[in-house]
Formats: C-alpha cells, structure tokens, sequence
C-alpha cells in the first residue's frame, strides 16, 4: 500500500460529509410538512460505513467460493454505498425526495425491521457452522419474506429513477434470488444487527413523522 492511497482512504470520509451536512440542513430547516424523514447525521455514516463493509465482506465470501458473478453483483451495490457513492445519493434525496414527504415505509417497516433485529441476533449467537446451517433451514424463508416487506415498502417510498431507488431494487433482487441475507447473517451478523437497529428506528422516525403531519 503506498502512503498516497492510504492518504487518500483517510480523506474518503470528508467527501462525504459536507454533501451529508447540507442536506440535513435543509431538510432540518423545512416546515413540518416538507418532509417526513429527517436523518441524523450519525445514523446516517454509521448506516453507510456498515452497509458498505458488510457488502464487501460478502463479495469477498462469494468470490473465495468461486462465485464470481454473485461477488460483482454485492460488490456494486457497496460501490453505490460507498462514500464517493453516497455523493450520489444524497443529491438523488436532495433532488426528489427532501422538500416532499416519504411514504411507503413507516410502522409496518419497523416492525419488520425489529423482526429481523431479533432474527439476526438470534442467529449470532450460533458458534457452530452445523448450528448455523441448523438455523437457516429452520428461519430463513421468513427472515427473507420479512425483508422483502421492508424493501417492498422502500420501492414505494423511492418511486423516482435514481441511484436511492437503484440500491432498493439491486438489494430487493439479492434478497429474493440471491441469497443476500444468508451470506450476510453467515459472515456479519453482528453488522447486520447494527444495520437493522438504525433501519428500525429510521422507520419509527417516518412513522412519528407521517402521524404528525396527519394530524395538521
């Protein structure tokens, strides 16, 4: 590693901030109608730092196991969550979806999200690869039909063509056929707890948000 990337590497997390700043000031500075999905700035890196080192890691497994189709797919998506990706992002949310209110996800969402939450840390606490595999015949067709509700609901919530909407179809498709949240809760189910905390209370924070707006 020359120490010109390592620099590079270090600065990466800079990049993204500002863009991530401008947008929660806008958004924060909004009527109450304006918008129904205000993000805090922590949740927001923490989301992206934790999506983007899961995903790598399971491209990583994937292509061990010879998989190299399925390793170029997951590690797509971590481009797009990356932080230079995530520039993409946050000007999509800015553009489409800051100054109007998020449906699609809300309460349903988080009680999935804190569905899976249990799930996921049900299944870290397995040691043995025998356990695991026990565990995934058991519940794994309703961990993924549980997530499918969560990205059904993210479809809906990003109806614009864009890098956001692109990420929700890219994961909705790795769930439902390529086995995503397998490999994710085989090689990071402590990741994916972390994930899935932040996703619930992203949800609940939609679903405050909406029953306020409703009721103006």
């Amino acid at each position: 590693m020359t120490l010109t990337g390592a620099s590079r590497r270090r600065r990466a997390p800079r990049a993204f901030l500002p863009l991530v700043v401008l947008v929660l000031l806008l958004v924060s500075s909004l009527p109450p109608r304006a918008s129904a999905l205000r993000v805090p700035l922590r949740q927001i890196t923490n989301l992206v730092s934790l999506s983007h080192s899961l995903l790598s890691r399971v491209a990583a497994t994937r292509a061990a196991r010879g998989d190299a189709a399925a390793a170029a797919r997951v590690r797509r998506i971590a481009s797009l969550l990356s932080y230079r990706g995530a520039w993409g992002l946050g000007w999509d949310y800015l553009r489409h979806y800051a100054f109007s209110s998020v449906a699609g996800c809300g309460l349903p969402c988080a009680s999935s999200a804190a569905r899976l939450l249990a799930a996921a840390a049900e299944a870290s606490r397995l040691r043995s690869s025998t356990d695991v595999a026990q565990w995934m015949r058991r519940h794994y067709a309703d961990v993924r039909d549980t997530a499918a509700q969560i990205l059904n609901g993210l479809v809906v919530a990003f109806s614009e063509q864009g890098p956001l909407r692109e990420v929700v179809m890219d994961v909705k498709w790795e769930v439902e056929e390529g086995e995503l949240l397998k490999d994710c809760l085989e090689v990071g189910a402590k990741d994916l707890q972390g994930l899935l905390l932040i996703a619930k209370d992203l949800f609940s924070g939609a679903s405050r948000a909406s029953s306020r707006h409703s009721e103006l």
